[in-house]
């Protein structure tokens, strides 16, 4: 990929993102970009350019947002309680029946360990 095409690659992901410039531009400065504002819109537009680092915090930026917006849109599954903490039957009891049971403290002789010497 070109430096060119990334600077596309880019600007398409923070329009699908529906992020604004500033918003890109704080969200990549508080991931250690050292470009102002005017630097990442310009590198938007394909006027200015960023060393390899910068882009890629940049991307970064971007990639975050878009996760952001496509973890919203995240359809939840239908198996209820599974998402809020709660265990579904199968594996409820299961650790009911582990629950149940006495812990087992290990002890050097059921190894087949003895204190004698050999």
């Amino acid at each position: 990929m070109t430096r060119h095409d990334r600077h596309h690659q880019i600007q398409a992901a923070r329009l699908r993102a529906d992020l604004s410039v500033q918003d890109l531009w704080l969200a990549y400065v508080a991931l250690g970009g050292s470009g102002d504002a005017f630097d990442v819109d310009g590198y938007l537009q394909g006027v200015v350019s960023l060393d390899t680092f910068e882009q890629d915090v940049l991307a970064q930026a971007v990639n975050e947002g878009l996760a952001d917006v496509y973890r919203a849109a995240r359809v939840p599954l239908s198996t209820s309680g599974i998402g809020d903490g709660a265990v579904p039957g199968n594996l409820r009891a299961i650790v009911e029946h582990l629950l149940e049971q006495p812990p087992r403290i290990a002890d050097a002789r059921d190894e087949g360990a003895t204190d004698d010497p050999p």
